[in-house]
Formats: C-alpha cells, structure tokens, sequence
C-alpha cells in the first residue's frame, strides 16, 4: 500500500497516462469569516464586506500562486429577486506564465474606499483614445433626469481585423447618454437598444465610484483584449494611477491560452471557483495556496453554530471533472464512463451522504436520483443501456440530451441534482458547453488536507472506472436507503467496499486517509462507560423533509422541518449487545450488525418548529439514555440544545469555546433512575434500524 497520498496520485496519473486520458479536476470551495455577521454571511450573495475579503485574498494570491495575474470584477449570473448580477472577482493568467499585468499595486484590493477624483476618469479617457490611435470621441454619461452631471465616459469602442473601431453615437456633452438607473458600473447600464442599428453596441466606459477608477472592459476576442489591457497598464504607470478596479468582460476565443480563478458571491460564502487542474497534485498545489492565502486575510472553511457544533461553510464545495479541451474529454470520447460514474455513485450512497453537508434527502442541494420521483431510477437505467448498446459514439448534445431529464431534483432543477450536467454540453447557458461533470454532494471541510484527500478519493474512483467500466444494473434500496445508509458506521463500511474497488484496479488508496472526514462529518457526542467497555454515540444524518408551498410577497417559497436529529448508538465490543439493555426515554433500542459491530439508529424530535410534521410530538431533548444490566446501571442526559438555558449568549468565538459548548450537552449520570417499566421499541418497514421515537 501506498505510504502518501502523493505516492496514490502518481498511480493514478500513471493509469490515464497509459491510456492517453487527460482529466483536469477543478472545485468550488467556500470560505467565511471567523464570526460571520450580516445579511451577506447568511441569506443575501453580495455584500460590501464579502467584496472586501475577495479582494483582500486576491491581493495575498498576487504575491505568491497567482503572479502577473489580472484582477477583474465581471459578473455572473442574474437571480430572479436580486438587482444585479452577482460579482466574480477574477484573476486571469496566461498558461505560458508571461504575466498579463504586472502593476498589481495599481489595483485597489482592500476594504477601504479610492482615493479618485471624477477628473481622473477624463485623463484616463483621453490617454486611451491617444494611445489606441481611434478617430473617435468620448461622450459622457449621466443620469436620467440629472442636469447633465457627468457620471463617466463612454467610448464605442471594437477590434476587428486587428484594428480598433469606434463610431459615434448620437450623444453629445449637451446631451449625455441616459443611463439605465441602477448600482452598477455604467457599462452594464449602456441604453444600447436605442442605439441605431449600425451602431457598435459595445464600449468602453471609465468613471470613478467610491474613489476607485472603475475601467469596464467590452467584449473582446483574446487578441484586442491583450492590447487593450498592455495599453491600459502603461497608462496607468505613466498617469501613476492607483485604486483602479477592471470590470466588465473577461476576453472570449483566447484558443485555452488562459486559466483562471474566481472568487464568486454566493449566498452565506465566499466561493471560490478554481482553476482547473492537470493532475491532482496540481488541484493540491493550488488548493493548498489559497487555503493559506483565506486564512492570512481572515477566512476560514468552517463555521460555528450555537449549540457548539462546527461545520463546514454552509456554501457548496463541488468537484468538478473534464477535459482540457472538448476534443480532449473522455466523458465525450468514452461515453460509457458516464454511464459508469452514474452507476457506481448510485450504489455507493457513501459517495451521496458523507462528503456533504448535515442536510441530505430529497429536499437537499444534491438529491441523489433514488430519492425523487419513483419512475426516475427505471428511466435511469434505461439511458444508462441505451447508451452502452449504442454502436456507434453520440455527439455531445445527444449525450447530454441522454440524461439532462432525469438528473434533477424532485422540481425539475438541473443545477439541484447530485451529479449536475449544466456545464456539460447545455445550449441554454453561455457556460454550459464546456464538458464539464459536476459533483455537487460534497461541502468544505476544516483543512484543505482532508478536501484534497476527498478530491484524491474521487479522481481514483474515476480512473478506476476509465480502467473497468462498471455496469451493474441499479439497486433498489427502497426503505433501506435512508434507515441504514444515514449511519457512520455503515457509510464507513460502504467506504471500505470501495477502497477495496480501488486497490483492485492497482491503486493503493488507504481508507484511514478518509477517517478524520467521518470524524468530523458524525463527531462523537458522548460516551458512556458501561461494564469492561464503553457505549459511543455519534451524530449521524437526518433528512429534513420540505413543507408545503408558502407565500412570501411576490414569491413562494418551501421551507424544511428542521425538528429532528439522528443519533448512532454503537458499542466498543459486539459482546456487551448480550450483557445488557440501551434504553433510550425509556424504549429498548434493538442492535444491528455492521461487519461485526453493534450498532443502533436513534430519530428524536430535538426542538420546535414552525411549520413541522407531528405538532402533537413534543420535543424529546434530553434523551435520557440509559444502560441495564445485571451489573450495573448507568446513563446520561444528552441535550440537542444549552442544558443551561433557552438561548446562547451569541455564537462561539472560538473553536475551544464551541467545544465546550458541544460537550456540555453531554452530562454524565452519577445516580441514574432504573425505570420501573419499558417497552420494546415499535419498528416500521422504513425504520428498523433506526428507531423513530416519535412514533413509540
């Protein structure tokens, strides 16, 4: 067996080498601040403090993994609700290594407000109009219904057959071009449907907002956005202008001569979207790097909840797998591989609930396929034949049109699928063609460490099935699904299954590198000690079921019955499951195997809700949970919530103190009451193996 996970990525590289596949990785992990507050740390995407700690990060990855990058802030996506797009923070490197800029002292990367003035968006102007040599004028911008206060200036402006262009539009200093009223930079406020149809309808605009010299870049092919941004630069050294902040677009057609890494607003976090990697020591590299670079500015992958439990950042941590180039990618050239992947996840709920974050089941950010509609896993494996007795290779958008209707969530949303194929080979998004497979049942975890050995995990699972195709035909789990595969100890052993896989296809990953990430996915809440050994329980997953449909102004909205946690019970030797009794709030809790261990699965309504299932179940924290037998009697009181009181004074302000908290929810019995009477616990087809106490 392999010594380092370095060692196992070498196997790896060595398998796809040997037939010729070159799989880039990529990921999006996200990032909060040490005490996130704050519309933006929770529901909103964009916030002045998020725009802030992006730009602080940037800076530090200037100075190390990212040199000679360029920083732009382009936009995203435009959510219904929200007034603008959201912002990207991006830094844009040549792949040659040749720096793009090299002034990153001209860029305004802090929290802090520019030191400009609105005349230094009118130099600047006039210098570029110089420099590019374009027969053209600059007009200003304004404000509709302002009295022709100039808020910046405009420039028609494009580069066809290596030449600049500029004609005028039918605005003059009398009459300014009427911006659309918004937040935004004036680039994205042009009124270019007014425009004559010959006009150029895109341009370059410069204005100054907070102090910072805002320059808003047009669409541009790969060739006139290098001028224009070299021109740019050496203005910028010559005029010595400072707190400048690059907007607009991102070059298109740059022939794969530019990577790039964004830092996205996200609701709750700060995503980043990482370049992608060649290899996985590449992806740890680069992860590693920013990793470093998230701290040093103050942002962190994990946060605390009030009750003491530390999580991941609440944001997604998606993996991502292609090509690097649409030629290159062996989901396009091997069709079956997809096949493949879908099979094998499907089989291994493992890969479905471990990795993730605390919420899982069909109302989750990534259902697995089995937990929505019935008729889906039988369509599934229909494509998934479909596509292997095919004599001949599909094009891409056939492949994609195979399985672009079954893997959604129960609504329909393809982005809300555990295996996402929106960034695959999808005509509807102008980034959707791009080969891409992602994964989106994974969140961050504490140390970039464990994300990379996460990320080690599924690239050597991948390999192994570009090495064996797997083609079982799907498994019915039916009621089993959510009874046995939401505990530790069996995910641990589905786990085990397929490191076993692995090795089988001649790459030695070592299941204990997965441990820490079962530790701090289900941490142990407490221990009991009982005789000659000890009792261990673990948090296990629960599935917030969705409500109904509720109106909220223009909107509706589902909200999740958040009312019920999942323990696991197990024992430190399977001997001690015939030498006593677990009761639990006065219920004998019955044992089940896993490989040789006794284990039990324990459902409790642990606080109030609104809207929740069963108003008539009160809420059962504490467990009293108690251990019988002939020798001795012990117990403890475990509570969802402060023992001490209804509230928390505020959120943890460190790890030790969240630590603290989490083990004071535990509190040992030193005298625990034998109960005169209890009762075998009552079981349903869906809940064996975990005992629902709200139904006893």
């Amino acid at each position: 067996m392999s010594h380092t996970p370095n060692d196992c990525a070498d196997q790896i590289e060595a398998l796809l080498s040997m037939r010729g596949v070159k799989l880039t990785m990529g990921g999006e992990p996200t990032f909060v601040p040490n005490m996130p507050t704050g519309a933006e740390w929770n529901n909103d995407a964009m916030g002045p403090e998020k725009l802030g700690y992006a730009r602080k990060l940037t800076a530090k990855l200037l100075t190390t993994h990212f040199k000679g990058g360029l920083v732009m802030q382009v936009f995203g996506k435009l959510y219904p609700g929200e007034p603008l797009p959201r912002w990207v923070l991006l830094t844009l490197q040549r792949k040659a290594m040749t720096p793009l800029w090299t002034e990153p002292k001209r860029f305004l990367l802090s929290n802090k407000k520019g030191r400009n003035q609105p005349a230094q968006a009118s130099r600047l102007m006039r210098a570029m109009i110089e420099q590019l040599a374009i027969d053209g004028k600059a007009v200003p911008a304004g404000e509709q219904g302002a009295k022709k206060k100039t808020v910046g200036w405009v420039l028609p402006l494009d580069y066809e057959d290596s030449a600049w262009q500029s004609k005028p539009w039918p605005f003059d200093r009398a009459h300014p071009v009427p911006l659309i009223p918004g937040d935004s930079p004036i680039g994205l406020r042009l009124p270019l449907s007014e425009l004559p149809e010959d006009a150029i309808k895109r341009a370059l605009t410069i204005e100054v907002r907070h102090g910072a010299l805002e320059i808003f870049i047009p669409p541009l092919q790969w060739e006139g956005f290098q001028q224009l941004i070299s021109v740019l630069e050496a203005l910028s050294v010559k005029l010595d202008l400072r707190d400048l902040v690059i907007c607009g677009y991102a070059p298109y057609n740059t022939n794969s001569e530019t990577t790039g890494l964004g830092l996205a607003a996200d609701p709750g976090v700060l995503e980043i979207n990482l370049p992608p990697a060649e290899t996985w020591r590449d992806y740890n590299i680069t992860f590693s790097a920013i990793c470093d670079a998230a701290h040093a500015a103050g942002l962190f992958l994990t946060k605390r909840s009030l009750n003491g439990v530390i999580r991941g950042t609440g944001g997604g941590s998606h993996l991502a797998f292609g090509g690097p180039t649409p030629d290159e990618n062996v989901f396009f050239n091997q069709p079956t591989l997809l096949t493949s992947v879908l099979r094998y996840w499907q089989h291994h709920p493992a890969l479905s609930y471990l990795f993730t974050g605390q919420y899982v089941g069909a109302g989750c950010q990534a259902p697995r396929i089995d937990e929505g509609a019935e008729h889906l896993l039988y369509e599934l494996e229909s494509a998934c034949e479909g596509l292997e007795r095919m004599p001949y290779v599909p094009d891409r958008e056939m492949l994609d049109q195979f399985f672009r209707n079954l893997l959604t969530d129960a609504a329909g949303n393809t982005h809300r699928a555990e295996i996402c194929l929106d960034k695959f080979w999808n005509f509807s998004s102008p980034t959707g063609k791009l080969g891409i497979v992602e994964l989106r049942a994974f969140e961050t975890m504490p140390t970039a460490e464990m994300m990379a050995n996460v990320a080690l995990f599924i690239r050597a699972i991948i390999a192994m099935l570009i090495k064996k195709p797997f083609i079982k035909k799907l498994r019915r789990f039916g009621p089993k699904l959510h009874d046995r595969y939401l505990l530790p100890s069996v995910l641990m052993e589905d786990l085990t299954k397929i490191c076993a896989d692995i090795r089988r296809a001649g790459i030695d990953f070592d299941p204990s590198w997965l441990q820490p990430i079962l530790d701090f996915r289900c941490p142990i809440v407490g221990k009991l000690s009982i005789p000659g050994g000890e009792l261990i329980v673990r948090q296990a997953f629960e599935p917030w079921p969705l409500m109904a449909e509720e109106s909220s102004g223009a909107a509706t909205v589902r909200v999740v019955d958040n009312s019920t946690d999942r323990l696991e019970f197990s024992l430190c030797d399977a001997k001690f499951a015939e030498q006593g009794q677990l009761i639990v709030n006065g219920i004998e809790i019955p044992w089940q195997d896993v490989g040789g261990q006794k284990v039990a699965g324990l459902r409790y309504k642990c606080a109030s809700a609104y809207p929740a299932l069963h108003p008539h179940v009160m809420i059962q924290s504490p467990l009293n949970i108690h251990w019988q037998s002939k020798r001795k009697l012990t117990g403890a009181l475990y509570h969802y919530w402060n023992p001490n009181g209804p509230l928390y004074d505020g959120l943890p302000a460190s790890d030790a103190e969240a630590n603290e908290r989490a083990a004071a929810r535990w509190i040992p019995l030193n005298a625990p009451i034998k109960y005169e009477q209890t009762k075998p616990a009552e079981t349903a087809p869906e809940s064996t193996w975990t005992i629902d106490l709200r139904r006893q």
